[in-house]
């Protein structure tokens, strides 16, 4: 390349990636202990659906080492989302150049689907976008563990999103073992205007009222999964324990999606909720109703797998 093409040791690059990130639901969501890191050891099912952020990364220019130029913007979003470093897709950006050497302009666009701040993990699916797409344009070639590693330094749910599917996460929910993937059932997603911050709900998480060992018996549910959903999964989420009884109207909503659907229950810390209806069901007239009381619904099926390459 000729010198022309370099500025300081930098050369254009002129790529592009673009992805679509999933949202996720937890199956099940135990609380087991406080950490000494002031995180949480948990055990939870995560599950990827099919409701996604679209994600674009272009690389304008390379260079070695140094701090990456970031720009990031959003469209679409429902509820409030950063556009500075402390949208965890900045941070994925960020760390990867950090972490492996490589640097340069970066512009990364969230075209927003998964509303923020309700528990289906659109933050932490686009921050694992972007690990994807720096992949691809810095050609570093790193294996999904390792992008799963950097996932972990950024959030808790990072790493479930680069595999995605169905999966059991332990620790803070960064140990990640992959299920049988759940492939049959509709799962109906609704969410009022109500933001919930997670740190504020674990915050008041009485430990008392959990256990010190895991209570889900993953043998058991294991098998179970080729056949949910059904009204004798064991899954739950410990969170509502503290989110329902401080708000009414989400108590509501799960108690009726209940009355209708086989599972039913609080996403992550909230403040989406989600019921899991057998396939071929006709959903259309509950999502109406909810939708006529200005909710935001959308019926979506499991997604098999984690963020995933649309063109490059």
């Amino acid at each position: 390349m000729s010198d022309k093409n370099f500025v300081k040791g930098r050369r254009p690059a002129g790529r592009r990636v673009t992805l679509r990130a999933p949202a996720k639901v937890n199956l099940h969501l135990e609380v087991l202990r406080q950490r000494h890191d002031g995180y949480h050891d948990i055990e939870t099912i995560l599950q990827a659906v099919g409701l996604f952020d679209r994600v674009t990364v272009e690389l304008a220019e390379e260079y070695q080492g140094g701090e990456p130029d970031l720009a990031l913007t959003v469209s679409g979003a429902r509820g409030s989302v950063p556009t500075d470093e402390t949208n965890l897709a900045w941070q994925a950006a960020r760390l990867f150049c950090r972490e492996t050497g490589v640097s340069g302009a970066l512009t990364i666009h969230l075209e927003k689907a998964i509303p923020a701040a309700a528990g289906l993990g659109g933050g932490s699916s686009d921050a694992a976008a972007v690990l994807v797409a720096c992949d691809r344009l810095f050609g570093t070639g790193l294996e999904a563990d390792r992008l799963e590693r950097l996932g972990a330094e950024i959030g808790s749910d990072v790493p479930f999103f680069v595999k995605g599917g169905t999966a059991l996460g332990r620790g803070r929910g960064t140990m990640l073992t992959q299920l049988p993937s759940v492939r049959t059932g509709q799962f109906l997603i609704v969410k009022p205007d109500l933001q919930l911050q997670t740190s504020d709900v674990y915050g008041a998480l009485k430990m008392g009222l959990t256990v010190n060992s895991a209570t889900a018996n993953i043998q058991v549910i294991r098998p179970m999964l080729s056949r949910f959903p059904q009204k004798t999964w064991p899954g739950f989420n410990r969170l509502e324990d503290v989110v329902l009884p401080a708000q009414p109207a989400l108590q509501r909503l799960v108690l009726g999606l209940r009355q209708l659907a086989p599972v039913a229950m609080l996403s992550g810390s909230g403040a989406a909720v989600f019921g899991v209806f057998p396939e071929g069901r006709d959903l259309a007239d509950q999502a109406g109703e909810f939708e006529q009381t200005g909710l935001f619904v959308r019926t979506v099926a499991p997604h098999p797998g984690g963020v995933e390459v649309l063109q490059d």
